[in-house]
């Protein structure tokens, strides 16, 4: 039986997925039903969040539903927040701890973040540390555990020259930071603005940062290479324009990662990573949900949380918050994203 914090309300605010599509997806509402605890599943949670980021996947869903999931609902993955209600076997959390972590890319029955209170996943979620943000700690979710997901694939050491395209988004921004902490030889980012390169310079103590708006990208990687080129790329842009240069500036044996579904076999980015016998390396958090990895779920998303929180507590990993909003603003900031305006690093909407 569910255990539960008393006097839960009935309904709440939330941005509400009402449609699929490329226009109207969203419609804010203050009646948006709140799950019942008896309604929960037996490994499910019920948070009261606080913090969450926002990330493409969030229109990305509502634009194509990917995940089959029954609308209305709320979109959303990004969590921070404090628990209110638990599933019979949950044993990890209970009634009061504070949360955060990653929701389920199937948002049906209570699910998505973009509201006052959302169903979760206790494999998916870890304790917040009392010393970090719920600012902070909601953006350990989609765009951190794409990353880590990308970078604990290959090898990175004191000899490792790393190449990360758009240093200045979500993905890119822990990309940096990560490949840094991970003690690589040399990282060399992008970034097409002035104050997003001067973020990762200062900020971030990145030495090599490209002005892709203004420079020959491959021509200035092999410069700060002495024509060798990189041990690993990390193109988490979305953009085949930025594919076709970055595919090309990773050494024979050396590994490009991308993000989804991009990279699948006979594309153009596949052919030239294997033209230059390298590997290509996918990451995806969806397979966590959807596909056979999911048994691997608890382990690779749970520990990854963890070691951002503590990166985080060491000041190691610093999330780039550029916007703090209203869950009423989401929908403009949703757009803004899609827009390619959403800014450097990440928009956190502070609900509670």
């Amino acid at each position: 039986m569910a255990t539960a914090q008393e006097n839960l309300p009935t309904i709440q605010s939330a941005l509400q997925w009402v449609r699929v599509g490329n226009a109207k997806q969203f419609e804010f509402t203050k009646s948006a039903p709140v799950i019942k605890p008896s309604e929960l599943g037996a490994n499910q949670v019920l948070i009261e969040n606080h913090a969450v980021s926002l990330n493409p996947v969030d229109y990305k869903m509502a634009t194509v539903n990917f995940a089959n999931v029954k609308l209305p609902a709320v979109t959303g993955y990004d969590v921070s927040g404090r628990v209110v209600a638990v599933g019979k076997d949950v044993q990890s959390f209970k009634v009061g701890d504070e949360v955060f972590g990653l929701l389920n890319l199937d948002s049906s029955n209570g699910g998505g973040a973009l509201q006052q209170y959302s169903v979760g996943e206790a494999e998916a979620l870890a304790k917040k540390p009392a010393g970090i943000s719920h600012e902070d700690a909601s953006t350990l979710g989609v765009a951190f555990l794409s990353a880590m997901d990308g970078l604990r694939q290959v090898n990175i050491d004191s000899t490792t020259s790393v190449f990360i395209p758009g240093g200045s988004g979500g993905v890119g921004h822990f990309s940096v930071q990560i490949a840094q902490i991970r003690g690589a030889k040399q990282v060399i980012t992008s970034a097409s603005k002035d104050d997003g390169i001067k973020i990762l310079k200062e900020q971030y103590k990145a030495n090599d940062v490209i002005n892709h708006g203004k420079e020959n990208v491959v021509d200035r990687v092999l410069e700060l290479t002495e024509g060798r080129g990189v041990n690993v790329v990390y193109d988490s842009t979305y953009l085949p324009s930025s594919f076709e240069k970055s595919t090309r500036v990773v050494k024979e044996g050396g590994s490009w990662i991308v993000l989804g579904h991009f990279g699948q076999e006979g594309s153009a980015e596949a052919n030239i990573v294997a033209e230059r016998k390298a590997n290509l390396v996918h990451a995806d958090i969806a397979r966590y949900w959807f596909g056979p990895e999911r048994a691997q779920l608890k382990t690779l998303v749970h520990d990854a949380l963890l070691q951002g929180a503590k990166w985080m507590e060491d000041g190691k990993l610093k999330p780039y918050i550029n916007k703090i909003i209203k869950l009423e603003d989401a929908e403009n900031a949703l757009h803004d994203i899609m827009q390619g305006k959403g800014g450097f690093g990440k928009i956190v909407v502070k609900i509670l």
